[in-house]
């Protein structure tokens, strides 16, 4: 049989994205995977009653599944043939380590480069890849976990028997424009469908703006077309961002990072090059303005901007997170200022890991986190 989505891992952003497509005429038919099966029932089962209650019929099937277990996970994938993978699981999220780790650590990482903790978000998703690779190659792939860095990885990586290169993150850029969007478009007195914002940046400046309520040290480049005419030099788009993320500071962001999973997720399906932004779009850095297909994305340049000033912004972003270079095989190399933190405060070494040593380490920054956190308490 064939399924429209598959969605790994029913944690925060997993659990919204089932929800919201459920409800969605796209959808007649998704699969939920996750390591904890009593929670994806659970998560199936609400999605399924709240989509009767839009009078939406949605056929969910949840799984019992360690996505460690490329070859369980293959043969489920197989069975469900599925159209698209929204991959939204990750051994680490950051809303843990900003509950659970003392307040000066959580600060020094983020400081020094959240990125020390990329092996964690990357050791599914290249499970979910292998097993793509074997049973199912033609699905589109989107993923959630640090999809600026990840898919930089996940592209090189990618290959006949090995899966799919993924079409593009989630989340990060695209939050922001929809920021922009809404809070432009409140300040102008018109409607935010009129205002289309053009951005590329990495996913260190939404963190720096969630932050501090500035791009820190950050570079990014920002155009804001309000019913096709470009504003953006009429408008303190820094400021315009800073009371955005004061608004919502306080409160919890994964539903909105999820609605962004499902809009990509949703364009692929409809196969029609929708626009939205897109994290590590075509396995590049940062964040971007793209179209989007089942098949193939496509990346937009912004006006007045050719594509290597938008790398070099990109590439600015992703050294203030904590990685200095991604090389051809896809081996993460750390800035200094990283790899020496995390050997300081986790005591694992992160400064060179190759996609052969991610599966490993992954397990180690897990054992460590939840040390850290278990001691704190």
């Amino acid at each position: 049989m064939m399924i429209d989505v598959l969605v790994t891992g029913a944690g925060a952003v997993g659990s919204f994205a089932v929800e919201y497509l459920a409800r969605r005429p796209e959808v007649r038919s998704i699969a939920l995977v996750d390591r904890d099966g009593a929670r994806a029932e659970g998560i199936a089962w609400r999605a399924t009653l709240g989509a009767l209650q839009e009078g939406r019929h949605v056929r969910i099937e949840p799984l019992a599944l360690d996505l460690t277990d490329t070859f369980a996970l293959a043969e489920a994938v197989a069975r469900w043939m599925p159209r698209v993978v929204f991959h939204a699981a990750t051994l680490i999220t950051v809303p843990e380590m900003a509950r659970g780790l003392p307040p000066e650590v959580f600060e020094t990482v983020r400081a020094k480069g959240m990125a020390g903790f990329l092996a964690a978000h990357l050791a599914l998703g290249l499970s979910v890849q292998k097993a793509l690779g074997q049973a199912a190659p033609g699905a589109a792939l989107i993923t959630a976990p640090f999809p600026d860095f990840t898919n930089q990885v996940l592209s090189r990586t990618a290959g006949p028997g090995s899966g799919p290169a993924p079409l593009t993150g989630i989340g990060n850029v695209d939050n922001m424009a929809c920021e922009l969007q809404a809070i432009v478009a409140q300040k102008l007195g018109v409607s935010a469908l009129d205002v289309r914002p053009m951005i590329i940046a990495h996913h260190s400046v939404a963190e720096w703006f969630q932050r501090s309520g500035s791009a820190g040290a950050v570079p990014w480049q920002v155009r804001v077309f309000v019913d096709g005419r470009d504003l953006s030099g009429q408008l303190d788009l820094t400021a315009l961002m800073a009371e955005s993320s004061a608004r919502i500071r306080a409160v919890p962001q994964e539903s909105r990072t999820a609605a962004s999973g499902v809009k990509a997720v949703l364009a692929a399906l409809r196969d029609d090059g929708s626009f939205l932004h897109g994290a590590g779009p075509a396995g590049l850095p940062g964040g971007w303005p793209i179209r989007l297909w089942h098949d193939r994305v496509e990346v937009l340049d912004l006006p007045g901007l050719d594509m290597e000033q938008g790398l070099q912004t990109a590439l600015a972003g992703q050294r203030k997170g904590g990685i200095e270079t991604i090389a051809p095989d896809g081996t993460l190399v750390a800035t200094d200022a990283c790899a020496t933190m995390m050997r300081a405060l986790f005591d694992v070494d992160v400064a060179r890991l190759s996609p052969a040593q991610i599966p490993q380490t992954a397990r180690a920054l897990r054992a460590a986190l939840s040390a850290k956190i278990a001691a704190a308490r």
